[in-house]
């Protein structure tokens, strides 16, 4: 049966494998040090689907008080196409939605087709296409 939990500073070596096999892992941004910290800001906002112990996939949000940003749907390749990655998508807007968020963001690579499809299935609409920049501190 597969559940959808919290993320535990325990999960991180198998969350890092799903992240790495799908290749959105990113040393920086989830490295285990930002993911404590991001837990400690906020418990919820990292969801990991386990298959009874065995880690399958994970999302992040954030919650901005003012929007919304879900990111790192990631689905472990053998579990695809069981729902689980719209599980995940799922309770991440539930708690969202319970937080008073009317709306949530989400950035899609333009060159996958089938991505983009998944998530129009799933009420969300194209708005244009940006350029996501950032910046080291």
């Amino acid at each position: 049966m597969i559940t959808i939990t919290f993320y535990k500073d325990d999960f991180y070596e198998d969350v890092k494998k799903i992240l790495q096999e799908c290749k959105t892992y990113d040393e920086t941004w989830e490295s285990r040090e930002n993911l404590k910290r991001k837990i400690k800001l906020d418990p919820e906002s990292i969801l990991v689907a386990k298959d009874k112990d065995k880690i399958i996939g994970c999302t992040f949000f954030i919650d901005g008080g003012w929007t919304a940003f879900i990111f790192r749907v990631s689905v472990s390749e053998s579990y695809r196409k069981q729902g689980i990655g719209s599980k995940l998508l799922q309770k991440a807007e539930e708690i969202l939605k319970k937080r008073g968020m009317n709306e949530v963001s989400l950035l899609v690579d333009p060159k996958k087709e089938s991505l983009k499809s998944w998530y129009a299935k799933k009420s969300y609409i194209s708005a244009s296409d940006f350029t996501f920049m950032y910046k080291s501190l």
